[in-house]
Parts: structure tokens; C-alpha cells; sequence
């Protein structure tokens, strides 16, 4: 299959670009949407596209970027090329060859994607804090893991969508060629060359030691009822920025209504917002939390994940010093989260 390659830039920055409806071969109408295709694996667990491509109800397609090893950060996107017409159909299948180069294996999945829901989030787009006004997602994003763990997000600034997550079969219908096609250099050579490559030998060896946590992607799928609260001084309007550890991203404009508040929401991997202090300065904290720190308070202060919480952001000065800190709590304890790190 070819495609036209669109020889313009794409702008994430702009207008809220509603989706034109159109009739596919005269059946029930089709909405398109301007987006683009891009991947994502997790760190340190690098992998890489064979195939891929989502596939829309009209029979429109458009193929996953792929040939390229990949391990940016689960949720985090690559690579997009622009390719197809502006507008396009939105998929209803995907379809995905990949291998794990942690497991030195190939997986194959097909896969029926939420329509609907797809069509329904683009249509309604959301706020974004950093385009000033409502937008819509702009990229559908395919994630692949060790253990044939399979995600679709929708993308968008300051949005990340999770629409479905499930797992692809092991196969050996995949010839070795399409990784590498050398007869000089065997499979073993090249996996571990590119192991050390990607992710050093410190944790090639961390990997023989522990093994390969093929449960953790699905783990980080688990919501809590909570909110993110600023106490301070002069607090600002939005969080901007909240990175979940399931790949996802939103942001929050203050005062939260009742619905945002007492959502459910996965644990948060990254918070970032802008605070205009009291004394004239303008400060830009971004708050990354410890991984297992972050995930025990949430099991400790909500073991029915029931329980709501407060993830509570504080900021004062110390002998002159503005300092953040964060903890988590419910209507009886809280959790400092000390291990929790601020870059400026």
C-alpha cells in the first residue's frame, strides 16, 4: 500500500479542528479527523515494530511507524510521519507485528479498537492549558511491551488518552530477516549488541538478576479515587501537566468540579505547574515521584481503592528558600512522599 506524502508541517499549536463528516460507499457516515500515527515502548525494555497499521471502518489504513528500536518511555511517543490526507478516518482495528528484544521474541496481535469511544473523545476534545482554549487529539498512539502487553492511546497537548489495552500472541511466522537481513551476523550478536546499545550493561544485568516484569505495564493500569491539591500562597489556576505511570496525561483548571474531583484516575508518575509566588517570582516545579514510594502510599491510604485521596502539593519558604514538598492523604493519615524529587 502507498501513501501520499503531505509535504506541509503539522501544528499541534491552533483552533479547535472539528472532524468532517462524510459518507463511506454510501453507508452510514464516517467523521475524519486530521492525526497521524506514532509508537511507544517502555524504558529499558527496548522493542521494535515490525508491521503495523489502524485500520478504519471505510478501509481506510495507516500504517504504525515501525523499523526503528524503541524504548523512550511507555506512553511516550517517537516518531510520526506525515503521510494520507489531512482528514482521516478514525480506526476501528489495528493490526501489529513486533519484537521484544529483552525476550528475543516476536509477537502478532489483531485487534477490535473501542470505535465509538474513539470518535466520541475526538469530537468532544478538551481545554488545554497551553493552547489557551479547546483542541482535540492530534495523534493515536500504539504501545508494545515485553510480554505482548498492546496499548492504544488517543494524543493531544496536554492530553493522553488511554482507549484500549490488551496482549499479542508469540509467533515464529516472522522471518528473521526482517530485523536484520546479514548472514554475517547471527541473531544472538545483534540482540546483544543492541541491548548494551540501548540500555547499558548495568541493566542487562539487572534484567538476568530480577527478570523481566511482564506484569507491570497492566499494574499500572489500577485508579484511585483522588485529586491533585495546590496549597499555597496566590495558588495557580491549572496543573498543567500530570504524567500517570499507564502512559497517560491531563491537566486540571481550578476550581474542579465535582465530577473531576472525585474521579477515578491511575498513579501519577510527573505533576508540573506554574505558580506565580508571592514575592514577584514565577516558579515551574515539576514533581517526579518515586515509583514504589508512590504506588505503597496509594495501596496504604486506599486499600479498597475506594477510599478518597488528596495528592496535596505544598510550597513555602525556608530561611529564604521556597521549598515544595508532596503527600498523599484520606480523611484519617497522611504519607509524605519523601523520595519524591523537583526539578526547577
Amino acid at each position: 500500500m502507498s501513501f501520499k506524502l503531505v509535504k506541509k508541517r503539522l501544528a499541534l499549536a491552533g483552533t479547535f479542528v472539528f472532524g468532517s463528516l462524510l459518507s463511506a460507499c454510501g453507508g452510514a457516515p464516517v467523521i475524519k479527523f486530521d492525526w497521524l500515527a506514532t509508537e511507544s515502548a517502555p524504558k529499558n525494555f527496548p522493542m521494535r515494530i515490525i508491521s503495523g497499521f489502524f485500520i478504519a471502518p471505510d478501509g481506510y489504513s495507516l500504517y504504525i511507524p515501525n523499523s526503528k528500536r524503541i524504548d523512550y518511555g511507555w506512553g511516550s511517543m517517537v516518531s510520526s510521519h506525515v503521510v494520507g490526507p489531512d482528514l482521516k478516518s478514525l480506526p476501528s482495528r489495528m493490526e501489529i507485528e513486533f519484537f521484544s528484544y529483552t525476550e528475543n521474541v516476536f509477537y502478532k496481535g489483531e485487534f477490535d479498537l473501542p470505535y465509538d469511544t474513539i470518535v466520541r473523545l475526538f469530537n468532544e476534545g478538551y481545554y488545554s492549558p497551553k493552547e489557551k482554549g479547546h483542541t482535540t487529539y492530534k495523534r493515536i498512539m500504539a504501545g508494545v511491551t515485553p510480554g505482548g502487553s498492546v496499548a492504544v492511546w488517543l494524543l493531544g497537548v496536554n492530553k493522553t488518552t488511554e482507549v484500549f489495552f490488551g496482549k499479542a500472541e508469540k509467533t515464529e511466522d516472522i522471518p528473521w530477516a526482517r530485523i536484520i537481513d546479514n548472514p554475517e551476523i547471527t541473531r544472538e550478536m545483534f540482540i546483544n549488541k543492541s541491548l548494551k546499545d540501548a540500555i547499558g550493561i548495568e541493566n542487562i544485568n539487572t534484567l538476568k538478576q530480577n527478570g523481566i516484569p511482564f506484569e507491570l505495564w497492566d499494574s499500572y493500569r489500577v485508579h484511585y479515587p483522588w485529586q491533585p491539591v495546590i496549597i499555597a500562597d496566590n495558588p495557580p489556576p491549572f496543573v498543567e501537566s500530570i504524567h500517570y505511570f499507564n502512559g497517560e496525561e491531563d491537566c486540571f483548571r481550578y476550581p474542579l468540579d465535582e465530577e473531576t474531583a472525585s474521579a477515578l484516575r491511575p498513579v501519577p508518575r510527573r505533576v508540573f505547574y506554574i505558580w506565580n509566588n508571592p514575592g514577584g517570582d514565577t516558579e515551574y516545579p515539576v514533581f517526579n515521584f518515586d515509583e514504589a514510594e508512590t504506588f505503597a502510599a496509594f495501596k496504604k491510604l486506599s486499600p479498597d481503592r475506594l477510599t478518597p485521596l488528596k495528592l496535596e502539593f505544598h510550597t513555602r519558604k525556608i530561611n529564604g528558600i521556597q521549598k515544595f514538598a508532596a503527600q498523599l492523604s484520606n480523611e484519617k493519615e497522611a504519607v509524605v512522599l519523601e523520595k519524591m524529587t523537583i526539578e526547577d
